[in-house]
């Protein structure tokens, strides 16, 4: 019979203890690789965020002013001569129409923006080049980056409100932009010397809005005003120093003499000033996003500058090495990029485009966006646009900012 060895309890627990704490000391390493489950802020704590879908839709039909969209299926061409909108059909697009808060057809490209990049800053994305953009999302409590961020992260509602935002974006027409450039513009002390003159009984030309204070006849005894006060009346719609500057008589007597007067951009606020930055470009010029005003704009008929390409997102890029094709007549496949270039007045569609037509500087900067664009991860397509599907498309690679030539 074979001996039974049976060795102490108390020599046991000891050396028991001792591979417990072995196991766990060799078992930290791995143990602190592992990556806590990301927790986004509560939707209550971010200001215009929204875990329903907008109360918005997409329209198809043609825009009457910043805010009234007439749909295809319920204008037809009588009907929209009627109303003065030509051309016809060429003009149909695709607009974003909201029944309440947030009304995205009425807010700045600055807003919209922030709106827009608010839905990936609650899921951690933190490759803001912008430095603005990333300043303002550094600022809020809430906000907590993740390198390791994933589009899947984002709800179905949120892949729809990114897809409500961009299109809003895009759907701004030129005389939109115009608009709200030139509100801007006014506030920075720009006059445009077109105020509207009328010559008074006495031979003397007067510069001005209306004609309170002519002293001679204007209308007939039925009230209709004579020919040339209609006259008058279409200069003064026409009229941007009017428009923008119309409610302040005692401007208007200070700038009687009818020159123009280029703007302060140093009275605007920096967040004006970044939005005068974004709206030139949605224009067809080269602008950064900056509030520093000398710095607010460029020109495409000079070579760019790769430290303000990257401080541009990818969105921007492919807009706008797209513009200098667009500025030379080239028609597009994308039908993103036809709609939103057909809102331009300076787009001219040329059917014997071809690319001999780029000069230079064109081939240059297109090539220099190129870079910039593989430099992040390579240039959009229309799907990541708009990230229609985020749970599909192919996750960036968290590149910290890069602000040096």
């Amino acid at each position: 019979m074979t001996p039974t060895f049976r060795m102490p309890l108390v020599s046991i627990v000891p050396r028991m203890r001792a591979c417990v704490l072995t196991c766990l000391v060799l078992a930290l390493p791995a143990l602190a690789e592992q990556p806590e489950e990301y927790a986004p802020a509560p939707a209550y704590s971010i200001d215009g965020y929204s875990e329903a879908v907008f109360p918005c839709k997409e329209v198809r039909g043609w825009k009457v002013g910043r805010n009234e969209i007439l749909p295809e299926d319920e204008a037809t061409p009588e009907y929209l001569h009627r109303r003065g909108i030509e051309p016809f059909l060429e003009d149909v697009a695709t607009y974003v129409e909201c029944n309440a808060k947030p009304h995205l057809e009425t807010l700045s490209l600055r807003e919209l923006s922030i709106l827009r990049n608010t839905i990936f800053a609650r899921y951690g994305w933190g490759g803001f080049r912008k430095p603005w953009l990333r300043e303002y999302f550094q600022r809020q409590p809430w906000y907590k980056p993740d390198p390791k961020f994933s589009y899947k992260r984002l709800s179905e509602n949120d892949r729809r409100n990114v897809e409500l935002i961009a299109q809003a974006e895009l759907s701004l027409r030129y005389i939109d932009l115009e608009q709200m450039r030139d509100t801007l513009l006014s506030k920075a002390g720009k006059w445009w010397g077109d105020i509207p003159s009328y010559e008074e009984i006495k031979g003397r030309s007067v510069h001005a809005c209306d004609v309170d204070g002519y002293d001679g006849l204007t209308a007939l005894d039925d009230g209709t005003p004579l020919l040339w006060v209609e006259e008058f009346q279409k200069a003064v719609t026409a009229s941007k120093d009017c428009t923008y500057h119309g409610a302040a008589r005692d401007e208007l007597k200070k700038h009687r003499d009818n020159k123009p007067v280029a703007p302060n951009l140093g009275k605007l606020a920096p967040e004006d000033r970044i939005e005068l930055g974004l709206i030139s470009r949605a224009m067809g010029d080269f602008a950064v996003d900056s509030d520093q005003h000398e710095q607010a704009a460029g020109s495409l008929d000079k070579v760019l500058s790769v430290k303000e390409l990257r401080q541009l997102s990818l969105r921007d890029l492919r807009l706008l090495r797209n513009t200098i094709f667009a500025r030379r007549g080239r028609s597009f496949k994308s039908q993103l990029l036809q709609e939103h270039f057909s809102h331009m007045p300076w787009y001219k569609p040329d059917p014997a485009y071809s690319d001999k037509l780029l000069t230079k500087t064109d081939k240059r900067n297109i090539e220099l966006i190129r870079q910039v664009e593989q430099e992040f991860g390579g240039a959009l397509t229309d799907k990541d646009f708009q990230v229609a599907n985020p749970s599909t498309a192919e996750d960036p690679e968290y590149v910290p900012p890069q602000l040096t030539a």
